[in-house]
This record gives structure tokens, C-alpha cells and sequence, in this order.
């Protein structure tokens, strides 16, 4: 009981403030699609620094690397590969296909590509 008033006075603190944000930015980031951002907000850092974090987390298996491909048209990743080399020189947005829109399949140099990472399942 005496538990349970000392939670819900520090709730009213800075420190609980502190800490619902930190919980919302976790439940915010979806862990198949974690980017460096994520981790320079969460952290406090600075992007050089939080980018080092994400790829010692690589290095240690905790992280995958990942390369997405955004369509120029609409802005969403069309595919996700584990590295640059798995890029096709032709890549389709079946999104902008079904849109009927003119453009839909693009040169691999067309397009811009966001490095994230993914959660490894390490127990699977």
C-alpha cells in the first residue's frame, strides 16, 4: 500500500514525466523497423553517437542491419534488404502500380535509401 503512494507521488514529479516519456517513445518504435533517431531520442545523444550505438548493437547480434528502398512517388519503403549489394538495379512500388500512377518501377540509383535496424530474435 505504502508502495503503491510513493509510485503515485513521484508520478507527479518531473521524474515520473521523465519516465512516461521515456515509456511512450518505447512503445512508440516498432522493433522491425528501429532507426537511429529512435535511438538518439531515447538516449539523449547526438546522431554520430547514437549511429555508433546502433552498430555495436549489430556487432553484438542484439541488432540487424538493415537497407530499405523508398518510392520517389510516394514515400513509402517499398522493400527492405540486409545490405546494398541485395538491391536490384530495377526495383517496382506495387503501391504506385495499383495507383495506376506513370511511374512505378525506378533504377536502383533513383532511389533513396534509410538504413535501420531490426531487433534480433535471438531465443528463435
Amino acid at each position: 500500500m505504502w508502495l503503491k503512494k510513493f509510485f503515485q507521488i513521484i508520478d507527479k514529479t518531473p521524474i515520473g514525466r521523465f519516465v512516461d516519456k521515456k515509456v511512450e517513445l518505447i512503445e512508440s518504435t516498432d522493433p522491425d523497423r528501429i532507426y537511429v533517431e529512435n535511438i538518439r531520442s531515447f538516449f539523449n545523444l547526438t546522431t554520430p553517437l547514437a549511429r555508433v550505438l546502433c552498430e555495436m548493437a549489430v556487432r553484438d547480434k542484439l541488432f540487424k542491419k538493415k537497407v530499405g528502398v523508398e518510392c520517389p512517388n510516394c514515400g513509402r519503403i517499398i522493400n527492405s534488404y540486409n545490405s546494398n549489394s541485395e538491391i536490384p538495379k530495377k526495383i517496382k512500388c506495387d503501391t504506385c502500380e495499383l495507383l495506376e500512377k506513370e511511374d512505378y518501377l525506378f533504377n536502383e540509383i533513383n532511389v533513396n535509401k534509410i538504413t535501420f535496424y531490426q531487433l534480433n530474435n535471438i531465443g528463435s
